[in-house]
């Protein structure tokens, strides 16, 4: 394994999306709070408002989250704050809020939801606001520019490259292949490798191991998955099972 990998994030199983279940919606600052209570790792997502805000959000619609079928970035920060999720009274966190929250408690496990090509924009706005960080956190993205753009500017920092079958992921057909094989990991160096459960064992997944990566299997959400994910994977992203 990677010897920069400390020991956090194999042993500290990551809450996906926060600790969340009736009443407390995912990614939503009760969510956190119920999370550090556990002692888990926190799993959050992150991308940009209309005002270049950093928002705790991981749909590009937020529809299914909120109800109003809006894009994050077609409003402000404080538009994000006036919605409420999942039918509660919470409130759309931003990254600066929940890092507050979270402080040096749980280890933290920051998605960065680039979508399109380019990429720049948010991994600096969450950058400058990581730098003022006290606890242990990883970087990761489904996007291989975004991982790159950490190796080349937070070279210290612990980066993952997101990866799997993406079945049911809205995306075009030719990027799935080169994310479910990770082509781009020989040139990103990634700490670890975030890869779909369901699609393990994958020889990807393996040449990253021979490499150093620490493997971390998303999502686990069963008794059943979560044997499976300690027999192929260091450590799990998991909701609604008790690791």
């Amino acid at each position: 394994m990677n010897p920069r990998a400390p020991s956090w994030l194999v042993d500290v199983p990551f809450a996906h999306r926060g600790l969340h279940g009736p009443g407390l919606p995912e990614n939503s600052m009760a969510a956190f709070d119920a999370a550090i209570d556990a002692g888990y790792g926190i799993e959050l997502d992150v991308q940009l408002s209309g005002d270049g805000e950093a928002v705790v959000l991981h749909d590009l619609d937020l529809e299914r989250v909120t109800g109003v079928s809006a894009r994050a970035r077609e409003l402000s920060a404080a538009e994000l704050r006036g919605l409420r999720l999942g039918g509660t009274s919470h409130a759309v966190p931003t990254l600066a809020e929940a890092l507050e929250l979270v402080g040096d408690r749980v280890p933290l496990m920051v998605e960065l939801k680039s979508f399109g090509r380019a990429t720049g924009r948010l991994e600096a706005v969450v950058a400058d606001l990581l730098d003022q960080h006290p606890g242990p956190f990883c970087v990761s993205s489904f996007h291989p520019g975004s991982v790159r753009w950490f190796r080349r500017r937070r070279p210290e920092w612990l980066r993952g490259q997101a990866a799997g079958t993406l079945a049911d992921v809205p995306m075009p057909g030719w990027v799935r292949p080169p994310l479910r094989h990770m082509v781009w990991n020989r040139w990103n160096r990634p700490d670890f490798v975030a890869y779909e459960l369901a699609a393990l064992p994958h020889p990807a997944v393996e040449r990253a191991r021979s490499r150093g990566a620490a493997v971390i299997a998303w999502t686990v959400t069963s008794d059943d998955e979560l044997e499976r994910a300690r027999r192929l994977a260091d450590n799990i992203i998991f909701e609604h099972v008790a690791p």
